[in-house]
């Protein structure tokens, strides 16, 4: 990939970017959509929880109930069972809440980096590098124009990365011309397919 890029023409170059925004966007919102999803699915701790107070409500008016001398002790025991449940239901909904929340925000962000690290990884170091060196490029041309040695290696360069019939419809006989300093044409069209006018603007 490394010399793929190196080598690629300006064109190639951003329809490579294109791609890889499409990608990591493509999983940001995957990874959103489902870490909110998960988020949302928390809500039934707290309906476990309403649940858990609901049967304390109920425990409570047995153990009053249980109080009547008519009813008996029975009633009040049951009320206390109840309520005792109740209080373990209701702290149950809220820890499923908090571990839900947090699974959420794990796989919403396992998501995202499992597919995204690799490709930015591997793509963004690269593609920083080619811009530095186009920079520098561009920075020679401005301060010191064109010279027989930096055609020559663009050039060079140029007869390194492009097809074959590319160069045969410039010259038969390409490297012979470079080796007796004909190198104008070549660094030309190395120029223009990193981006980069004769006079080193893009």
């Amino acid at each position: 990939m490394s010399m793929s890029l190196r080598t690629a023409d300006e064109a190639t170059v951003r329809m490579l970017d294109g791609v890889v925004i499409f990608w990591v966007t493509l999983w940001l919102l995957v990874g959103a959509w489902s870490g909110i999803t998960m988020w949302q699915v928390s809500a039934v701790g707290d309906t476990i929880s309403n649940s858990g107070r609901a049967l304390e409500s109920a425990g409570e008016a047995l153990t009053t109930v249980g109080q009547l001398p008519v009813v008996g002790a029975s009633a009040d025991q049951l009320g206390s069972d109840v309520t005792a449940a109740s209080a373990d239901i209701t702290g149950r909904g809220q820890v499923i809440k908090s571990r839900l929340r947090q699974l959420s925000l794990l796989l919403g962000l396992s998501i995202v980096l499992i597919p995204t690290t690799p490709v930015a990884g591997l793509y963004l170091p690269l593609r920083m590098a080619r811009r530095r060196e186009k920079k520098q490029l561009r920075d020679v041309l401005r301060s010191f124009g064109r010279d027989a040695g930096l055609d020559r290696q663009l050039a060079e360069q140029a007869l390194r990365t492009l097809p074959y019939l590319t160069v045969r419809e410039i010259s038969e006989d390409a490297w012979a011309d470079v080796a007796m300093g004909d190198t104008r044409a070549l660094a030309d069209i190395e120029l223009r397919r990193l981006g980069l006018r004769p006079d080193g603007l893009e």
